[in-house]
């Protein structure tokens, strides 16, 4: 395994071990140390990868989202379905990844990243690579013009996040795909 393996590896199991213990413990009552151990790394390694608690949070949704979505969006780009059947998949698969990461994980990236995208504008698009996915399978869509195909992507957006951030305000009381699902498909199909 090369040194940028290695390094990957290791932050990919700094992020899944403060994943675990984030749902078990909550973010405030999770220590950096409890993180190192989980992860079988010391808390200097922890300090190479990430800054704080809320840099991990951040990873958890740039990095770990777009490594989910990227792949799955992967599985299904040539199976040959309307593009309002590939926008349903795709958002079903956002809803997943929320759900596995949780309801407190998903309230402190919505905090995290609005706050670095309020001093950095455009942080967010440019982090999400599997958004420029999404784009390019509705542009490349034979229905889409060129005209709508940024105005559908955005429409897109804002209702997954907007299922997303209703869910967090709601606490979480139902599992998220089976509360975002049918809103999917009321305002897609």
């Amino acid at each position: 395994m090369t040194r940028v393996q290695q390094k990957a590896k290791t932050r990919n199991g700094i992020l899944e071990a403060s994943i675990k213990l984030f749902k078990i413990h909550g973010i405030e009552h999770t220590k950096i140390a409890e993180i190192a151990k989980e992860a079988n790394v010391s808390v200097g390694t922890f300090y190479v990868h990430f800054k704080s608690k809320e840099d991990i949070v951040s990873a958890i949704y740039y990095e770990g989202f777009n490594h989910f979505m990227n792949e799955k969006i992967d599985q299904i780009e040539t199976t040959g379905l309307s593009l309002k059947e590939i926008l349903l998949k795709v958002g079903i698969f956002e809803l997943q990844f929320v759900e596995n990461v949780g309801l407190e994980i998903t309230t402190a990236a919505f905090i995290a990243n609005l706050r670095i995208n309020f001093e950095i504008p455009g942080n967010h698009f440019k982090n999400r690579t599997f958004s420029e996915k999404i784009q390019s399978l509705i542009v490349n869509d034979v229905e889409s013009s060129e005209q709508n195909s940024q105005i559908l992507f955005e429409e897109f957006e804002t209702i997954v996040r907007g299922i997303m951030l209703t869910w967090c305000f709601k606490n979480a009381t139902m599992s998220i795909v089976d509360f975002g699902a049918p809103i999917l498909k009321k305002y897609i199909l």
